[in-house]
């Protein structure tokens, strides 16, 4: 064999090694949860909350949050769609709720279906005001559209 194809083939063993050996259930991914284990995964492995050590001041995107006006931020939200599915949020963490509407959005799909639909038209119309405050028409353009606008807008006043 020339050693292209005995490279490639080298090259394709090494990266399925690698994804092999990075494989977590995806009920856990989808949960945020990471498998933590001491010595060889078993079905009696442990799901945990990733650790944040170090960064409870890591800022946000470009908004400068702190980790604690996130988390703020991201209970609110998860209280607004709890409140919309009829889940009552009272005592409960970010992450009861988002387990919770994970449950709730595939029970009931049209009501998630729905649910992305009003978000997305609360949306549009946000974007459809800022860009209006900017200069920018908005006649006939998607989300995608303003705010691909709106952030060429920002970055030539930076």
């Amino acid at each position: 064999m020339s050693k292209k194809i005995v490279m490639t083939l080298a090259v394709a063993v090494v990266i399925a090694a690698a994804s092999a050996l990075s494989v977590q259930p995806v009920g856990a991914e989808r949960l945020g949860l990471q498998l933590v284990t001491e010595g060889p995964t078993t079905e009696g492995s442990v799901l945990k909350e990733p650790a944040h050590e170090g960064d409870k001041h890591h800022k946000h995107h470009k908004g400068g949050m702190s980790r604690e006006s996130f988390e703020a931020y991201r209970l609110k939200k998860l209280q607004e769609m709890a409140a919309y599915f009829g889940i009552p949020t009272e005592g409960k963490t970010a992450q009861q709720l988002k387990k919770e509407l994970i449950v709730a959005k595939e029970t009931n799909k049209e009501k998630w279906e729905a649910f992305k639909q009003e978000h997305e038209a609360k949306r549009l119309e946000h974007l459809r005001a800022i860009a209006k405050k900017h200069g920018i028409s908005t006649e006939g353009k998607s989300v995608e559209q303003l705010h691909k606008e709106l952030m060429e807008s920002r970055s030539k006043q930076e």
